[in-house]
């Protein structure tokens, strides 16, 4: 092994630990920039190493297309598409940002993501590489779920404790709104935790336990059994510690599509351990609730009873922390109507990338307005139309951000991309069967929760998955 080779190997083992920390401060991004992920860093260096191969050492490259001409065509449609529209549009300032300011920012985030893609292109090609990867993404993620063990401990003893660490916390996390009464690990908050959780580590988790292989490839143990279940309490462990709506409602239709797929195969006791799993889940949110932390806060349980019951306990003491949790709820379905609006007027190619936000005051649906959600002093509905507040009325739906930014037609493009990253290969591995369905179900989940394109988790398992196929179909590196 070269030089050269031992630096890749280090700087793409580094890529995957550091992949939970997704707001690094140490990247001088500006203040308005919320997503930076510290992975960035060794993985556009090792594109770096990778251009020095190619111009200095005239070494052929290594990169293979791997299914990504969809994601080229959708990159030239993106800035093609985007001038077109901008050349149109008033050049008017809002929020600080012209909409050609708000542009190229967003490319700026799709170009972050192009350069993950690549360099788990150029990393991931044998079966060896495969395991690599899933074994320092789930050891990366696990010690921040201790970490945010640690959070929630100090949130329940407050004081010193919680000072020390929140001052810990801001090392790994630009700051937004602190410890409150939920963990975010080495994250930005607690529902990016929960998205990386649901992306990086249940869907392997789901491939060994049903599979009992460790790996694609790899011969079935029944000591994996075992493995997957302590995976298992991980996972859960982070995922209560981060009391993210989202990211408990996911993991359980995880946990029940995977019972459906044991179930199909006629592996009832499979289907059972995954009934298992959730009733643990649920004693954890039991077991929080009475600390009043993680997927106990009232953040987590108010919404649902307020929603539910149409009450919420008078002699609560955080009753108007209950009632504004609830409304955070109906500001991001406000925020997500009004995407659907605006993609409704601009159908086939919307209004440019990163600039949906500028348009909410004049698509966002009348009932907003009506319940009084946007009092004054609201972080999600008065400061959304306030020129001068950085807050954005963003609908924070992948699915509703590409409709109403580059129109139907940017979403099939970037859907055919996803669909030949996932299912261009035929599952003759029951691993690679399982991890890929669960994968893709996560994937969904995670994109009616996130909106960035500079997020590493998503290119990450969708290269998982191309390469995952390729080798067990035999189609050459």
């Amino acid at each position: 092994m070269t030089t050269l080779d031992r630096a890749d190997k280090f700087l793409w083992i580094l890529l995957l630990l550091l992949v939970p920390v997704s707001a690094s401060p140490l990247l001088p991004f500006g203040s308005g920039t919320l997503v930076r992920p510290l992975s960035f860093a060794p993985a556009l260096l090792i594109l770096l190493l990778a251009a020095f191969r190619i111009i200095v050492m005239k070494q052929s490259p290594r990169f293979r297309d791997g299914g990504g001409r969809p994601l080229v065509v959708f990159m030239v449609y993106v800035v093609i598409g985007g001038l077109m529209f901008l050349s149109n549009a008033p050049d008017q300032a809002f929020k600080g940002q012209t909409p050609l300011d708000s542009f190229i920012r967003a490319l700026a985030t799709l170009v972050v993501g192009l350069v993950f893609y690549a360099a788990a292109r150029l990393n991931i090609r044998t079966a060896q590489d495969v395991r690599r990867a899933l074994k320092y993404l789930f050891l990366g993620l696990s010690l921040s779920i201790a970490f945010a063990v640690l959070q929630v401990i100090a949130i329940v003893q407050r004081g010193t404790l919680l000072r020390e660490v929140q001052v810990l916390t801001d090392l790994f996390a630009v700051h937004y709104a602190g410890l409150m009464n939920r963990a975010q690990g080495m994250s930005f908050e607690p529902s990016w935790l929960a998205t990386q959780i649901i992306l990086l580590m249940i869907p392997p988790l789901v491939a060994r336990f049903l599979s009992r292989q460790a790996a694609p490839g790899e011969p079935a143990e029944k000591r994996n059994l075992p493995i997957a279940l302590g995976g298992f309490a991980i996972a859960l462990t982070g995922l209560l510690c981060a009391g993210s709506r989202f990211g408990l409602v996911a993991a359980v239709l995880i946990f029940l599509l995977a019972g459906a797929m044991a179930l199909k195969e006629g592996r009832m006791i499979a289907a059972l351990g995954f009934i298992a799993v959730l009733l643990v889940g649920g004693a954890g949110i039991a077991a929080f609730g009475a600390l009043s932390a993680g997927a106990g806060a009232g953040y987590v349980v108010g919404p649902v009873a307020y929603l539910i019951e149409g009450s919420v306990d008078t002699n609560d003491q955080d009753l108007t922390t209950a009632l504004s949790d609830t409304l955070e709820v109906a500001g991001r379905a406000a925020s997500a109507q009004a995407a659907f609006n605006l993609w409704r007027d601009h159908l086939l190619f919307g209004v440019s990338l990163g600039n949906n936000f500028r348009y909410f005051g004049r698509y966002a649906p009348d009932w907003a307005y009506d319940t009084g959600l946007f009092a004054s002093g609201t972080m999600e509905g008065a400061a959304w139309l306030d020129p001068n507040s950085p807050e954005k009325g963003n609908a924070k739906n992948f699915f509703l951000r590409l409709l109403s930014e580059t129109g139907l037609v940017g979403l099939v493009l970037f859907g055919l991309f996803f669909v030949r990253q996932v299912f261009q290969f035929r599952p003759q591995d029951k691993y690679f069967a399982y991890f890929r369905l669960t994968a893709a179900a996560a994937l969904v989940f995670s994109f009616f929760n996130q909106d960035s394109f500079a997020d590493p988790c998503q290119w990450l398992v969708l290269v998982l998955c191309h390469e995952m196929g390729r080798l067990q179909s035999g189609v050459p590196a």
